[in-house]
């Protein structure tokens, strides 16, 4: 049911919502440049990359976009989206909220990932050099715990409007006080954030969970249907990906610790990846599928060779005007 104000009849109602989105009404020729722009670009090239070379061709972080990053309960989901994140922010600025975890264990995390240390911790000289280099390029959002939306959607606007932060993560969307059953209220939520990036230009890293799999077996790897809450997010969502270990993989390499395997499993250790990041949604790219990584556990890296963490450049620069 429509409500007319008082003193409106119903023509000069709809005559004062035209006015008010005339502003928004512009003729095809309004978007040349961006036409030409676009024209003359791969649009599935189009955006900034993983730090995975292996995906550069096939998968691109877009401005205007939000991407949701989930998986199961210790799928490593934070601290991929940190390397990614150190990643994007040796060219752009980066805002992290998260929720979960103190702002000094987030930055150390990402430390470890830029020191890419065989083994043992960085230097204070290191951590100094790593804090230089990231004033200006990270920026934490300092607040734990459950949070109202109203909170979130205020801090969105600030690090994208006024700090210009290309890429804002979400980590994660559980801990928004936000009614467990109230599907509306999710969507709700999720569209004022899409409002404030789309017009900003930035994007949007929203962690989320999973349900759980059929038996408990964590083998089967979740699709964008399995994540918790509204059955829309990932329909919502501009891309979706998820975060898969390969639980059997993990077991054998302990077990290789304590005693010799047999050729079978020695056979499964050498041909196997220790995780995957599945691209399950892309919706202005061509491609999805599985990208398969090692994980290096001093370094904290997802690798595209076993025991061969990527060593970090500081030799960057980030537009202090953006």
């Amino acid at each position: 049911m429509i409500n007319i104000p008082d003193g409106l009849d119903y023509e000069s109602y709809v005559d004062l919502l035209g006015s008010l989105e005339a502003q928004d009404l512009k003729s095809s020729s309004h978007w040349r440049a961006e036409l030409l722009e676009y024209n003359n670009t791969d649009a599935q090239l189009h955006g900034e990359t993983m730090p995975f070379l292996k995906s550069h061709e096939l998968f691109r972080y877009r401005p205007s976009e939000m991407t949701l990053v989930t998986g199961y309960n210790g799928s490593k989901k934070s601290m991929v989206l940190g390397q990614i994140m150190l990643h994007l922010a040796q060219t752009s600025k980066i805002c992290i909220c998260s929720l979960e975890m103190q702002p000094t264990v987030t930055l150390h995390r990402m430390l470890m990932q830029a020191a890419g240390a065989q083994e043992g911790r960085p230097s204070d000289e290191f951590v100094n050099r790593f804090m230089d280099w990231a004033d200006g390029r990270i920026y934490i959002f300092d607040a734990l715990d459950s949070l109202p939306p109203e909170r979130i959607i205020g801090f969105i606007h600030f690090a994208a409007k006024e700090l210009g932060c290309n890429h804002i993560v979400l980590d994660s969307l559980s801990k928004v006080a936000l009614k467990y059953d109230d599907y509306n209220q999710q969507n709700e939520f999720i569209n004022k954030m899409q409002y404030i990036v789309k017009r900003n230009n930035a994007h949007l890293h929203i962690v989320t969970h999973v349900k759980k799999p059929p038996n408990d077996d964590e083998s089967i790897a979740p699709s964008r249907y399995s994540i918790r809450g509204a059955g829309s997010l990932s329909d919502m969502a501009d891309n979706v990906i998820i975060i898969q270990p390969n639980r059997k993989r993990e077991a054998l390499k302990e077990i290789s610790k304590l005693r010799e395997l047999d050729e079978k499993q020695q056979d499964y250790l050498a041909k196997s990846y220790c995780h995957s990041i599945i691209i399950a949604k892309q919706r202005h790219g061509s491609w999805e599928g599985n990208l398969n990584f090692y994980f290096h556990s001093n370094s904290l890296q997802l690798t595209e060779r076993e025991d061969y963490p990527h060593k970090f450049s500081f030799d960057t620069s980030v537009d202090s005007d953006n």
